[in-house]
């Protein structure tokens, strides 16, 4: 069996703690040692079985652990190899050659029988390495586990890269093959999972199917490589603009799309988001939320400068949705209008702070409902939440509730059912 220093294409396995403390004892009782192995090689082996565990737990997957530590390593980690056949079908060229070499030693790994080794070492785990049983199927990342129930299949090489690349042309590789939702860390410089997300689609926003249908369409062209815009959603509060972009990333998330969250404090980051991925074969949206800004923040220059007026060109890969409580995203108070006069070049000073909102190909109005429709909203959660909205009392603690709650709004809507269906009653 070929040592693990022979991999080259993923070689980066190495530097996982587990796979080279395991490789390193599996190849010390190879080599034949004679006598006891040391107390490290058994705490060695102890932490590493520990860690396993806890994967093939939190994966939901019955069967050898280390193969799912496997398939859990593969799916996160990056490669030339991987990236290549990121969401595309290849055939052919030396990377596929090297590949299988691995591929080979990776599977000559991971039907590797461990009773020898534990009796070497003194150490009975009761063969949960081969049979583990997790206490609930729930998985933490399906993409993981079905990685992991193909490996089981495997019966060569082959067929274990069989299984790698069918997973890389489908979901990809790295954090963006197993997530689909992301924000920026400005402490880490880097884009990290932002896991759970809400589960929420389209038509579980009530209403506004106008404004659903434009993001929905626009998004659309975007995964099928037509011309696609930069969005704004504006309006009041409360009106489903936030929501209607979750739900877009949850019902399009298999065809590719990929959200990152970046706040207005994060603005001067975006170039170094954008180099981490401009060549990956997903469609991303940069997602702001909530944004204005007030006359002493100057970030909205480089916002606008970073989505139409610099040298670069903007990737055919990434848009920018955004939502805001304000049509032109600057605050503007009767004191500036009252700074006019002192303007020598009034209308360039106006075209400078309104000229943000025109990088925006699409600006989409959400509106509060009228009285009406903030009933129609109320009943329909009421029926989705199991609450009885027949009579007159659930309108009238309704009207009540907006009158606390910021006015009429799917969210104070949702507000008030959620309260009654915990249990209580409104207060007069």
């Amino acid at each position: 069996m070929p040592p693990a220093g022979e991999l080259i294409v993923y070689r980066n396995f190495e530097s996982d703690e587990v796979f080279s403390g395991v490789t390193a004892l599996i190849k010390a009782e190879r080599a034949g040692a004679t006598g006891e192995m040391p107390a490290e090689s058994v705490r060695r082996y102890c932490d590493c079985v520990e860690k396993m565990a806890a994967a093939a737990e939190g994966l939901g997957i019955a069967g050898s652990v280390w193969r799912t530590w496997l398939a859990r390593l593969l799916s996160q980690r990056e490669n030339a190899f991987a990236l290549s056949h990121e969401r595309r079908k290849i055939s052919g060229g030396t990377m596929l050659r090297l590949a299988a070499n691995d591929f080979d030693t990776l599977y000559a790994y991971m039907n590797y029988d461990f009773r020898a080794l534990e009796k070497k070492i003194g150490v009975d785990i009761g063969g949960c390495l081969a049979d583990f049983t997790p206490s609930s199927k729930k998985s933490e990342n399906a993409a993981a586990a079905a990685l992991a129930a193909d490996f089981a299949m495997a019966s060569s090489g082959a067929e274990l890269m069989a299984a790698a690349e069918k997973f890389y042309e489908e979901r990809g590789c790295g954090k963006f093959a197993l997530y689909c939702g992301f924000r920026w860390d400005s402490h880490e410089r880097g884009i990290v999972p932002a896991a759970p997300i809400e589960k929420i689609t389209l038509s579980d926003i009530i209403g506004y199917e106008e404004q659903k249908k434009i993001v929905a369409e626009n998004t659309d062209a975007f995964l099928s490589g037509r011309p696609a815009n930069n969005v704004l959603l504006y309006g009041e509060g409360g009106t489903g603009k936030s929501s209607t972009i979750k739900a877009i990333l949850n019902e399009c998330a298999q065809r590719g799309l990929r959200m990152i969250e970046v706040y207005k404090h994060q603005i001067n980051d975006l170039s170094t988001i954008l180099d981490a991925i401009k060549r990956r074969n997903y469609k991303f949206i940069l997602f702001m939320d909530d944004l204005s800004f007030e006359p002493s923040e100057v970030e909205y220059k480089f916002l606008k400068a970073f989505i139409e007026g610099g040298i670069e060109k903007r990737p055919d890969n990434v848009l920018i949705y955004a939502t805001s409580n304000r049509r032109h995203l600057m605050k503007e108070t009767w004191g500036d209008r009252a700074d006019k006069d002192d303007d020598v070049h009034e209308s360039e000073t106006m075209q400078e702070k309104m000229s943000l909102v025109d990088r925006f190909g699409i600006l989409v109005r959400y509106i509060s409902p009228e009285q009406k429709e903030y009933l129609r909203i109320a009943r329909a959660l009421a029926e989705e939440y199991g609450v009885d909205a027949s009579g007159e009392e659930f309108e009238l603690g309704a009207i009540r509730w907006e009158l606390k709650h910021g006015g009429f709004s799917g969210r104070s809507a949702r507000q008030y059912v959620e309260f009654l269906a915990g249990g209580k009653k409104p207060e007069e």
